[in-house]
Parts: C-alpha cells; sequence; structure tokens
C-alpha cells in the first residue's frame, strides 16, 4: 500500500465549478494523477472526503505525478472539496 499526503501551503484553494485547485507540498508519495485522499484535517477536525487528483501543475506544466518533498499545485474533483481549507493536510491510501 502507497500512503499519500498533501498540504496546502499557498494562500488557500480556488474552487471552480467543477472542483478545487490548491497550491502545497507533497509529504508522501508519490501523488499520482487518479489518485484518491480519503482525509481531510483542518478547519478544526477530520472529515472523510472522497477527492480524486485529476491534474498535477508545476510552473504552468501538466504531470501525472509528484514525489515527497515536490511543491506544485494540484486539482482535485469529488466529494468534500467545501473541506478543502488553507493550511488543509489530505491523507490517503493507495493499493
Amino acid at each position: 500500500m502507497r500512503k499519500i499526503e498533501f498540504a496546502e501551503l499557498g494562500g488557500g484553494p480556488v474552487v471552480d465549478g467543477n472542483g478545487v485547485r490548491i497550491t502545497g507540498r507533497c509529504y508522501k508519495g508519490p501523488v499520482r494523477v487518479g489518485d484518491f485522499f480519503t482525509e481531510a484535517r483542518g478547519g478544526g477536525g477530520k472529515f472523510d472526503v472522497a477527492l480524486k487528483v485529476s491534474a498535477v501543475v508545476y510552473h504552468g506544466e501538466f504531470f501525472n505525478e509528484m514525489v515527497k518533498g515536490q511543491s506544485a499545485e494540484i486539482v482535485l474533483t469529488g466529494n468534500g472539496f467545501e473541506r478543502v481549507t488553507a493550511g488543509v493536510r489530505l491523507r490517503g491510501l493507495m493499493p
């Protein structure tokens, strides 16, 4: 099993019609396009979410993954994106 973890570090999320874009750092990974975050910690609690990584953007270029220690923007879609707030830490467990 592969643990994934990403923390928002860049001034807050931007919500659009289909999901949310956040800038931050990969703390456990790699985090790949298609991965799911299932837990959001922040805003005073721990919440269950089902957020799919639909894009990884680094300096305006799209990539399939980001590695531990790398900072980039990710685009998330799915259930629970309202729990993605400034300083949120997202976690998941991939097969």
